[in-house]
């Protein structure tokens, strides 16, 4: 019979309580789960679930890596993610609690084992008598791996040395059991690892299935769960039944890895995806609920996954026949994994930096992002100005037509090259040194031709059967004079007195100043025949001969051209052609030492029609811009922020110092305390960098740089109407929340919307007519918008519609059979997102 000690109960009222000052007990209104059997109940129950309070992220992390059958790899993937890490430079703790059938010491192939494993730790503190100290330490369960070259460190708890003894202890250890007040017996090891060791990351290899010990790495140890399983209805069904057990645990973010998958064909790729989206549609209601939802996320249901974001471990032959692990050459096929890892880590390192409230507010307040305006003498240009990898195509000799739509930089090119000569040399690694740079057409010469003049001066010439390319040739020889640099030879015999006429013609036009003596000459030197050849032998002989002596090039840049020319009649179309009509004869007359750049809208190009256009094939560039050298350029923008200047260079330093050569993943460190990594928790959500990029980008794949400085100020903007509010829950590890960028891109939408207006000003009724429908339509609602507009653009519907795609508006989606407008006009047309993802 059992030895009863006798005790006694006291009872008292609340006023005797009071009296023996005695406070009456808390009782908690949270209850944590630790066991399947909690979180069965919770799942039967959801009306009864307790809210949880959400629990701050913190270093280090917990990973716990899940499967709910064996035979998928889940060791394997682990020995490589913890080396892939530590080879990254972070310190990784791996802890064996596959207590039933562990074998992490035998992959990592440890020289030297440690005297206990964590099944001794965990035994001994469960039953040792209150007030004895435990012999066996933190320091005596764990051996170090050590990985050639790993800047990091990476450290195993094994379970334990396999005995007959460990198979007493593990059969009577519970994973339940509270050693020391409320704290249980991971509480404990985890607060001694991080003592002894202060670990970045603990990778936990978990027990398979529905267990206790898979209940303690899963419910009580892990902050994130990467659950591995082989693409088939068995582990399927199993995964759903943990998940509908896990939606309670709105703190445990959850990845998946397919692992080994046999086929890794599109078609078994497919497969692959079906079970994926399944998956995800049964959590994607339970993570991140108390962080702000905008619109974007509220659209996203019908989103298909990507490749990239689909974690796939190919069967793999030398993987399945090693005794021990890593295998350096396979962990390509792991590295995902680590990057997700890796990511969240950064993002709390981030929270911490950026967790001071005053000094978060004040680093906003701080950010500027001034658009590039080449323009602007005041401007440092050097700060701003992003060389993209279409600027060594530009310098080519042999490029004289630069394509591109409005806002995409050809204006800041122009600029560039004739008001920031020494900037413009050094982006050019001194290649240009010896180049005179002019103005052939454009805003940075004060004294040309109007709008209107050009309307004057194009009847004229067909008065008098002159030809535009006889007028470009004469103010290209004017723009010379007016920058002196045309030198006539001295003397008025033979040869000399050739250029007798032209010389008085020019010498008495004023040279800072547009006056009518100054069209009426050009018009003169543009339709006189025996002058038009005058002009041509000047410019052969006196500006290409004089500048080949000199070892000098002549660069003609022309923009303002969509501007200056109407579309109305056949001016602009006559103008340009006789422009381009130059450029060839010049090409034919080997006038080697004069080269035209020539800035045009890419719409206006594709409209022009005139005689051998393909010479110019191969020998024009369209300007486009890469998500790196966006990335670039929005890092540019926000480090004008001296505050945010010094907070990148105390975490991110290399991006900053390096710029233009920093890689992709560099940049995206950088710029992810502005706006973060993902929209949202979980490896499907769009990283924040591709989902500006793609926002700004149209359906021809033009992206809008000027845009992304009005994206950005608006954003800010938006952050500082919002601080204070306590509304929504702010993710501290950036600067810039999604509602913000959502508002920001909004504004950048209005403001791309009234340039596309000013663009195509007869479209303005179709652009009206846009506001409130679906940006997501089937060819019959298009067709019938096109049918009501009170006059025809263009001649039929097809027409149209191609036009549309050319101009970036719109762009077919061949699964829905819809026209999907772009993101970068549906909100400023105002138009109906729902749907349009």
């Amino acid at each position: 019979m059992p030895h009863l000690s006798p005790g006694f109960l006291s009872l008292y009222t609340p006023k005797e309580a009071e009296s023996l000052n005695i406070s009456p007990p808390q009782i908690s209104e949270t209850f944590s789960p630790s066991t399947w059997q909690d979180l069965a109940i919770q799942a039967a129950n959801p009306q009864n679930q307790p809210q949880l309070p959400q629990k701050e992220p913190s270093i280090p992390r917990t990973v716990t890596f899940y499967s709910f059958k064996g035979g998928v790899g889940r060791t394997t993937a682990l020995t490589h993610v913890a080396s892939i890490l530590a080879m990254r430079g972070r310190k990784v703790v791996a802890v064996d609690l596959d207590l039933e059938a562990p074998g992490l010491s035998t992959a990592f192939n440890l020289k030297k084992n440690p005297k206990y494993g964590i099944v001794d730790y965990f035994y001994e503190r469960s039953y040792l008598p209150e007030g004895i100290e435990p012999s066996i330490l933190i320091t005596d369960i764990f051996s170090e791996v050590r990985i050639p070259n790993a800047t990091g460190r990476l450290f195993v708890v094994p379970a334990g040395y396999l005995s007959l003894d460990y198979v007493s202890k593990v059969d009577d250890l519970h994973a339940t059991t509270v050693i020391d007040g409320d704290k249980n017996i991971w509480s404990i090891f985890k607060q001694e690892i991080q003592e002894q060791l202060k670990p970045d990351i603990l990778l936990i290899d978990s027990r398979t299935g529905i267990n206790q010990w898979g209940a303690l790495s899963l419910i009580q140890a892990a902050d994130e769960a990467i659950i591995f399983l082989f693409p088939n209805e068995q582990n399927k069904q199993g995964i759903e039944l943990l998940l509908e057990s896990l939606q309670s645990l709105k703190n445990l973010s959850i990845n998946f890895v397919f692992s080994p998958v046999p086929d890794v064909t599109k078609s078994g790729l497919d497969k692959v995806k079906e079970i994926w989206n399944l998956l995800l549609e049964s959590i994607k209601n339970r993570t991140d609920e108390n962080y702000d939802n905008d619109e974007e996320d509220l659209n996203t249901n019908n989103e298909q996954p990507e490749n990239d974001e689909l974690l796939v471990i190919p069967y793999l032959q030398p993987i399945a026949f090693a005794d021990s692990y890593p295998i350096l050459e396979m962990q390509d096929y792991y590295s995902k994994i680590a990057n997700l890892i890796d990511e969240k880590n950064d993002e709390i390192q981030r929270s911490s930096v950026l967790n001071i409230v005053e000094q978060r507010w004040q680093i906003i307040e701080s950010l500027e992002f001034p658009e590039v305006n080449a323009a602007d003498q005041k401007q440092d240009l050097s700060l701003l100005f992003q060389r993209t990898t279409d600027f060594e195509k530009f310098l080519d000799d042999t490029t004289c037509l630069i394509r591109g739509k409005k806002g995409t930089g050809k204006t800041a090119l122009y600029w560039l090259f004739l008001k920031h000569q020494e900037l413009a040399q050094k982006l050019a690694h001194r290649r240009l040194d010896n180049t005179v740079f002019l103005s052939g057409h454009g805003r940075f010469q004060e004294s040309r031709p109007t709008r209107d003049e050009f309307q004057i001066i194009h009847q004229n010439l067909q008065k008098k059967n002159g030809t535009w390319e006889a007028f470009w040739r004469a103010y290209l020889l004017f723009r010379c004079y007016q920058e002196e640099l045309l030198k006539f030879p001295r003397g008025n015999k033979g040869k000399r007195g050739k250029f007798t006429e032209l010389k008085k013609i020019i010498n008495n036009l004023p040279k800072d100043t547009w006056q009518s003596e100054s069209t009426k000459a050009l018009l003169e030197l543009s339709t006189n025949s025996q002058l038009i050849l005058t002009v041509k032998d000047a410019v052969n002989i006196i500006l290409n001969q004089e500048a080949k002596e000199k070892s000098q090039k002549l660069w003609f840049l022309y923009d303002d051209l969509d501007e200056d020319f109407s579309e109305a009649g056949e001016l602009r179309h006559k103008a340009l052609t006789g422009l381009f009509q130059l450029v060839q004869s010049c090409d034919a007359s080997r006038l080697t030492e004069i080269r035209f750049k020539i800035f045009l809208r890419e719409d206006i190009w594709n409209r022009l029609s005139f005689d051998n256009k393909s010479h110019f094939t191969g020998r024009d560039i369209i300007l486009q811009w890469n998500q790196i050298d966006f990335l670039r350029l929005a890092l540019r923008q926000a480090i004008q922020s001296q505050n945010f200047k010094n907070l990148v260079d105390r975490v991110y330093p290399v991006a900053v110092e390096s710029i233009d050569i920093a890689n992709e993943e560099e940049l995206d460190k950088a710029l992810e305390l502005l706006w973060g990594s993902r929209r949202r928790g979980g490896n499907r959500a769009k990283k924040v960098s591709r989902w500006v990029y793609e926002r700004l980008t149209d359906s021809s794949g033009t992206t809008f740089p000027r845009s992304l400085s009005i994206l950005l100020k608006g954003a800010k903007e938006q952050e500082l109407t919002d601080q204070g509010k306590s509304s929504t829950k702010i993710r501290t590890e950036r600067l810039l929340q999604g509602k913000s960028l959502e508002s920001g891109l909004r504004k950048a939408s209005e403001k791309r919307c009234e340039e596309i207006k000013e663009e195509y000003p007869y479209l303005i009724n179709f652009f009206d007519s846009l506001k409130g429908k679906s940006a997501f339509l089937i060819k019959e609602e298009l067709q019938e918008i096109w049918n009501n507009l009170p006059d025809q653009v263009l001649e039929n519907f097809e027409e149209f519609v191609s036009f549309l795609g050319e101009i970036g508006i719109i762009e077919f989606r061949e699964k829905e059979g819809r026209y999907k407008f772009v993101d970068i006009y549906v909100y400023g047309f105002e138009m109906d997102r729902q749907g349009a993802v």
